[in-house]
């Protein structure tokens, strides 16, 4: 994405593993999914302003790095 121009970010830390929910809260269950899954969101840039033509290009470079 960085090479088509599109910065992303991929720092999603779920609520169980941040510093407070460690210290307030607490997980119920098996982790099955959230940690997991976490480790592969990314956070497109994408806002609400943006114009049709950035908009057309994050889709783009997206589109292109999944080969479609």
């Amino acid at each position: 994405l960085k090479e088509g121009g599109v910065q992303a970010c991929f720092h999603y830390v779920p609520l169980h593993s941040a510093p407070a929910g460690e210290r307030f809260g607490s997980f119920h269950g098996k982790d099955v999914y959230t940690t997991e899954v976490s480790e592969r969101l990314v956070r497109l840039p994408l806002y609400y302003g943006m114009s049709v033509a950035d908009r057309a290009r994050v889709i783009e470079v997206v589109r292109a790095y999944f080969g479609r």
